[in-house]
């Protein structure tokens, strides 16, 4: 919880509110979502960085306890569907990180969803400065 409060100081109320470390993700998520619509780009970094720091801690003995197995679903999977967050991929992840995490990332926007997640990656090839490191979570 020192970690998060590190992070997102004026989010004690959803400290408060969430019953587990999935429901915390689910509205981390939200907040990401808000955040990209409204050009809150500190924010987006944020969360982005607590997500790497979640999924550097030990894993867990089930999906339930495990940090980056939460993230994983209720976070990595979910950024292709914004249509902001998509075309700022580049910036978070190397293309060898799409490519390995093609099963989490094409989870809810399937092949052409995908290719759309490469398509962002054409004209760009630099690596992401500070991206979130992913540990194999499921």
């Amino acid at each position: 919880m020192r970690k998060l409060r590190a992070y997102f100081p004026s989010c004690r109320g959803c400290v408060r509110n969430a019953d587990s470390s999935y429901q915390l993700w689910n509205d981390l998520l939200l907040a990401f979502n808000d955040a990209y619509d409204a050009s809150k780009a500190d924010l987006i970094a944020r969360i982005y960085k607590y997500a790497r720091w979640c999924c550097s801690q030990p894993r867990g003995t089930t999906a339930e306890d495990d940090l980056a197995t939460c993230v994983t679903v209720c976070f990595f999977e979910h950024i292709p569907c914004h249509a902001k967050a998509l075309k700022d991929m580049p910036r978070w992840w190397s293309l060898e990180d799409v490519k390995n995490m093609k099963e989490v990332f094409s989870y809810h926007v399937g092949a052409e969803g995908y290719a759309r997640i490469l398509e962002q990656y054409g004209a760009q090839q630099g690596a992401p400065a500070d991206r979130p490191k992913r540990r194999a979570g499921r």
